[in-house]
């Protein structure tokens, strides 16, 4: 079966975003969310980045989606074996009588004439899906068994709102209708677990009570622009009665509901819209769902727009839009989708992660009693990395969050701080060793490019570097105890049985990206920013030389950020830690060619904010680097007063975006004016001996020149001596 071709997307994000103008770079939500550019998350204030990332979305043909879920559904051992189109057939096939259903097709009936918005047709399209589902229940499909331990459900949720906590940010979101499971419906609707899935959906056409984001398995996004649909009275068939296509212009409000014809354009003196795009409001549910716990896999939303729906895909690495069906024409297809979703008999399939979220997995299992329920996405859970001669055990509380960001698309880390380290030799052996410095460890758990090495990787050559170069450098680079790469949550497989793939510009060549699942539990390390000034500085010092001396030896941060400045207590002495390698170069082993520009914005050199470097005519050398470390001297005066997080000024408050020509532009105004902070007298007293080192630090003595001849006199050995570009002195 061939894919059709992704057609030229016809709107440009600067006609409907008005924030987007200046932003040709832009990356989308992850880049926003990493500058720490959100000062909220209601959704006019996300939605220009949700519609970047999404309007980077692949397409791919409901059969062929469907395909893939069944193929994803079989046991493992199953799916080299069996034919995922020929099962989709037999499924087809399977689901016809139920066509004929009388109370299916009143329902159905009662959605066509309902009069009113869209919300009058709620009710009649969750009774319609619960019927079906209660009748898909005797269907037998080989190899996929009867019924689903979760006994899914349709819910009507809206005008319910759930709450989304993001860091210090929160967020509100109104889904019309979502999947739920039948443990959730106990809980919201009451009747203990006496109460049976039949007598459960007899309430789900009504107004819930306390839906939470871990309860939810899929939402539905409803539009209207029909008063009346008419209900075909046919004989249905197995064939496709009508292709719809995918939606292009995802800025649309109304999307097609008529095949083959492509959306209106946007005129670029249109006024700003006064309601959000349906599938913008549908990527802030993917981003919800992606966010509520350690790792979510992916997640499943659909678009409904009158007798037509549209199923999107989200993951990590982007967004994936099937072509609509008419499910009044092409109800058999309608039917199957239910049918697929209703088997799914383990819940990474619908993307929550047996390993990182086992309580919620409990749950919605029906595993848990009812009054330990309300809250199970915070509850803490022992979690087990393999190193070597062992495992290593280590508490993660979900409460205990250091570090999360609202994003769709992109690396979507989060650090969790866990206690109780405790080290396995073997997971037979009765004899456990107690690892006194992990007992708070610091858990990162994030989805890495899989074509760059893993972090572990990175850190392991600087740490054997730092050996040959210099041992005390050792003390300004991570610890980490344990890690690994779960390669079964790979976002590639879905893309590559979708044959979804990307033009690498240099090679011309097809290239499957994929990110994939990483975890790592290291030494617990405190924020830079805690420390005075004059601590500061003297951690600061160390881990510049620390980066110069790893970048000499071949091993590239590439991403010097307030984030990643860390530091550690060792003999009476503060010894700053570079950390977060996750997007490190090694010289000889890589040279990736990703897609994302790295960088946090705010400390990005000018040189790297501009279209040349995006466009390949800039190469990436040290001195980009040491530029970011310098723009957080500014940061850290300014943002910082007796060792707490402040807003910054006017001036450096627009340096949080994800729009690259904003920041160079408010960056380069800051270095105009630097001068007027000492004559109104902004300089924080307890920074007022620092802020001349702050001005003078230069940037000419750490070219590529500079650099290039320190390689020369190196050469090839072992660098037993080595000189920092400018030495530095506090008094």
């Amino acid at each position: 079966m061939s894919i059709p071709q992704t057609p030229t997307r016809k709107t440009d994000p600067t006609n409907l975003a008005p924030e987007l103008k200046n932003t040709p770079l832009g990356r989308g939500s992850s880049t926003h969310a990493s500058s720490d550019g959100f000062n909220d998350l209601y959704q006019r204030t996300v939605h220009p980045w949700l519609f970047a990332d999404i309007s980077k979305h692949k397409q791919t043909t409901f059969d062929r989606m469907m395909a893939w879920m069944l193929h994803f559904s079989l046991p493992t051992e199953l799916r080299d074996s069996v034919d995922p189109y020929h099962l989709f057939n037999q499924c087809l096939n399977k689901v016809l009588p139920i066509c004929n259903d009388q109370d299916l097709l009143n329902h159905l009936q009662s959605y066509c004439e309902v009069e009113g918005g869209e919300t009058a047709r709620y009710a009649p399209f969750t009774n319609a899906c619960n019927r079906a589902l209660s009748l898909l229940e005797e269907v037998d499909v080989p190899h996929l068994g009867k019924g689903s331990p979760f006994n899914i459900l349709f819910q009507r949720n809206d005008p319910n709102v759930l709450d989304g906590v993001h860091g210090s940010l929160k967020s509100k979101r109104k889904p019309d209708i979502v999947i739920t499971s039948l443990a959730c419906a106990r809980r919201i609707w009451g009747g203990g677990t006496d109460i049976e899935w039949n007598a459960a959906i007899k309430h789900c056409h009504e107004k819930p009570v306390d839906l939470q984001w871990h309860d939810v398995l899929c939402s539905w996004e409803f539009k209207r622009t029909k008063k009346v649909i008419s209900l075909p009275s046919r004989k249905y068939g197995t064939k496709l009665y009508r292709n719809i296509s995918c939606v292009n212009d995802v800025g649309t409000m109304d999307p097609p509901t008529k095949p083959d014809v492509p959306s209106p354009h946007p005129k670029p003196n249109q006024a700003p819209r006064t309601e959000e795009p349906p599938l913008v409001q549908l990527a802030s549910y993917a981003a919800e769902m992606l966010c509520r716990g350690p790792a979510v896999n992916h997640c499943i939303n659909v678009l409904v727009v009158d007798d037509v729906v549209w199923l999107w895909w989200y993951d990590r690495q982007g967004a994936i839009q099937c072509t609509g069906i008419n499910f009044l024409d092409d109800l058999p297809r309608f039917l199957v989708l239910l049918l697929v979703l209703q088997r799914f008999s383990t819940m990474d399939l619908w993307g929550f992660n047996p390993e990182l979220d086992p309580i919620v997995v409990q749950y919605h299992s029906g595993n848990l009693p009812l009054d330990q329920t309300e809250n199970v996405s915070q509850e803490p859970f022992d979690l087990e990395i393999p190193v070597e001669g062992g495992k290593f055990k280590v508490n993660l509380d979900p409460k205990k969050n250091e570090y999360s960001r609202h994003t769709l698309v992109g690396r979507g880390t989060r650090v969790f701080q866990g206690s109780e380290g405790i080290l396995f030799r073997d997971p037979a052996n009765p004899e456990v060793l107690m690892n006194e410095k992990a007992r708070h460890a610091a858990i990162k758990i994030y989805w890495p490019d899989s074509s760059r090495p893993s972090e572990q990787t990175v850190v392991q050559k600087a740490r054997e570097a730092a050996e040959t170069i210099d041992p005390g450098l050792l003390d300004n680079l991570p610890e980490i105890y344990g890690a690994c790469t779960l390669s079964k949550y790979e976002t590639g497989r879905i893309r590559k049985f979708l044959d979804l793939w990307d033009l690498d510009t240099e090679t011309k060549e097809r290239v499957y990206r994929s990110r994939t699942l990483n975890i790592i539990i290291s030494e617990w390390l405190e924020p830079l920013w805690k420390l005075p000034p004059y601590n500061f500085m003297l951690a600061w010092y160390d881990i510049v030389r620390c980066h110069f001396a790893m970048w000499i030896a071949g091993v590239k941060h590439c991403d010097p950020s307030e984030g990643n400045m860390l530091y550690r207590e060792k003999g009476n002495k503060n010894h700053g830690v570079l950390n977060d390698w996750d997007l490190g170069v090694l010289d000889g082993l890589n040279d990736h060619k990703g897609l994302e520009r790295t960088g946090t914005v705010p400390f990005m050199a000018l040189d790297l904010l501009g279209r040349k470097f995006w466009l390949g005519g800039i190469r990436r050398e040290y001195r980009h680097d040491l530029e970011s470390f310098i723009w957080m001297l500014p940061w850290a005066v300014f943002c910082y007063e007796d060792c707490q997080r402040k807003e910054p000024p006017d001036e450096m408050r627009p340096w949080r975006t994800g729009n690259y020509e904003q920041c160079r532009r408010y960056k380069v105004d800051f270095t105009r004016t630097m001068s007027e902070f000492i004559e109104e007298q902004r300089i924080p007293s307890q920074w007022i001996k620092i802020w001349p080192l702050v001005r003078r630090i230069p940037l000419s003595r750490c070219t590529s020149t500079y650099l290039n001849s320190l390689k020369k006199r190196s050469g090839s050995r072992p660098m037993d001596r080595w000189r920092f570009p400018f030495p530095m002195t506090i008094s």
